[in-house]
Formats: C-alpha cells, structure tokens, sequence
C-alpha cells in the first residue's frame, strides 16, 4: 500500500520533523525556487480559467460575513497579517494549529501495510475506532458500492471497499478533525463549509488525477488534505489578539491567498506523505496554486476551481429559494 501509512503514522505519533523554512512573501531579496519541469499542458478550460476570479467570491462564501469591503487594509488587518507571518516562521506555532489524530489510526494504518492482515483482522481494529466503523459502513452503501442488500457487517464492509476505498475511509477520519473549530472561533463557523468544500475537492482531483495518468488515490489525498491550509491559518487568527475582525477588506482576502497557500505547504512537507505530495507542497510555497506546472499541482487547481464552483453554485440557490420564501 505504499509508504504514505508509515508515514502518516510517523506524524500522529508525533515522530515527524518540521523543516524550517521560511515563505516566499517573507523572505528578503530571496530568488525564487525554479518550478518544476511542466509536461505537455492540457487544453484550457473554462474552469481552470475561473480559478482566480473564484478566489473573492470563495472567501465571502465560506467567512460568510457579507460582501468585502472595497478599501485599503485597515491596521488591524496588516497587524493580522503580520502575525500569520510570524506563525509561518514559527515551527512550533505552525504545529500547534492542528490536533492530532486518535491513537488508533496510526496503528491501523501500519497495519494494514502488511498484505498478510486477513479482513478479520483489519476489521477487529477498525472496530475499535467507532468512527470510522461509521465511515466504512457509509462508504461501502455508496451509491458507487451498494449491493441489493445493505452493509451492516463491519467484515463485509471491509471487503466490498477493498483497499483503495479503506484508504479513502482512512484518509477521512484521518483529517476530518483538523477542520473542527473550537467554540464560536471564526474557524468553527467556516468548518463545516470548509469540510463540505475539501470533500468535493478530493472528488474532482481523484478524477483529475485519473485524467491525468496519475495515481488516483495520491490526487484524492491532495485534494483532500489542501484545505488544511485554509483551517490553520484561520485558526491563527482565531488566536490573534483580538481574534477576526467582523469584517474583511478585498484587500485582505487578496494578501491572505498565498499565506493560505504558504500555511498548506509548511505543514505538508514534512509529512512526507508521498514524493508528489512533498513536491507538490514545495511548488506551492513559491508560487502559489494558480501557477502551478506540475501534473499534480494542475489536477488539483482544477479541482479546486470545480469544488468552489459547485459550492458557490449551491450557495446561489439557497439564497434563490430563501428570496423566493421570503418573498
């Protein structure tokens, strides 16, 4: 099954270095690193030509806080963003921005490295985590999976999602808890847009991925873990003193973006989770998604424009019938 279980096993249970680096925005006089060589590029798409444009109605979407203000930064904002830079260089202050995992996954993942764990064996340990029996379960009734008769046996559960869907299942409770926010923080109330947002992420890139002849579950993960960039750093200003502000300018939406994207990177890397996902971090702390070459970067800008679109899309319509209702 790869590396990536030891991996994220090594980094719940606290064994994983932090590298320091500092971001690009940062860095004095700093050249920048060379992006990676590019492949043949696809054709381009009216969605991956949306991709900047979504990056406004994104933030106004998912802080839900009204429209941005057309103005200049105010001094809390740059002091905000003084102090996300300072997070950023802080090795240890990036660390503190996401909980760690249940004790039981990293030994379920090391577990099923070995191909010579029977489905009973792997099923007794999952059964020891009740949400991701939960996750199991729901998964193997999929849509995508479902039999004439519904899953209710975690062993047959097991062996109808076979090993890729387990690894998605795994991935899921893996890193649904860094999403969670604590309280009436400005991160819990983004947390469940921001859930709903990466899981349709991680949709779109398994197929980008595909598309691109690239491992699919590697593009699932990708798509699934970049948010985590948007949860710390929104976290961070949940600690800022003062906490967010009621309201953001235009202005700040545009300088948070690559912090955002700077927050993903350093957390990421160290990870090691695979070589594509390390190298993928390391394109985008020095230039940012939407510049993204390499096949996997382009898979995921894509599936970040589809995701935010058909979020955006559903946010439309609900206002639509609430207008409608109140009309």
């Amino acid at each position: 099954m790869g590396n990536w279980l030891h991996r994220v096993g090594a980094l719940f249970g606290g064994r994983a270095r932090v590298p320091r680096v500092t971001p690009p925005h940062a860095r004095a006089g700093a050249a920048p690193t060379p992006a990676p060589p590019a492949t043949a590029p696809a054709a381009a798409t009216p969605v991956l030509d949306a991709v900047i444009d979504l990056q406004l109605p994104f933030f106004e979407w998912l802080i839900d806080a009204g429209p941005a203000l057309d103005t200049a930064l105010h001094d809390r904002e740059r002091r905000l963003l003084a102090r996300l830079d300072a997070v950023l260089a802080s090795d240890t202050s990036r660390s503190a921005l996401l909980p760690r995992a249940p004790a039981v996954i990293p030994q379920l993942l090391n577990s099923l490295r070995d191909d010579r764990q029977s489905a009973g064996a792997i099923a007794q340990r999952i059964a020891r985590d009740p949400h991701l029996v939960a996750e199991v379960i729901r998964m193997s009734n999929s849509t995508q999976t479902r039999a004439i008769a519904p899953v209710t046996d975690i062993a047959e559960a097991v062996n109808r999602l076979g090993t890729d869907g387990l690894r998605r299942a795994i991935a899921r409770v893996v890193l649904r808890p860094m999403f969670d926010g604590q309280a009436d923080s400005l991160s819990a109330r983004c947390a469940p847009r921001l859930w709903q947002h990466s899981e349709a992420k991680a949709a779109a890139c398994m197929q980008e991925a595909t598309a691109r002849g690239l491992d699919a579950f590697e593009g699932y993960l990708a798509g699934l873990m970049h948010n985590v960039g948007w949860t710390a750093a929104l976290r961070a200003i949940d600690r800022n003193t003062g906490g967010a502000p009621t309201q953001f300018s235009r202005a700040f939406a545009a300088a948070f973006e690559p912090r955002r994207e700077s927050f993903f990177a350093l957390l990421v890397m160290p990870w090691q989770l695979t070589d594509a996902l390390t190298a993928l971090g390391a394109e985008l702390l020095d230039s940012g998604l939407c510049a993204a070459r390499s096949p996997l970067g382009q898979a995921l800008r894509a599936a970040d424009a589809r995701a935010s679109l058909e979020m955006l899309g559903a946010a439309r319509l609900l206002n639509a019938v609430e207008a409608g209702v109140a009309h």
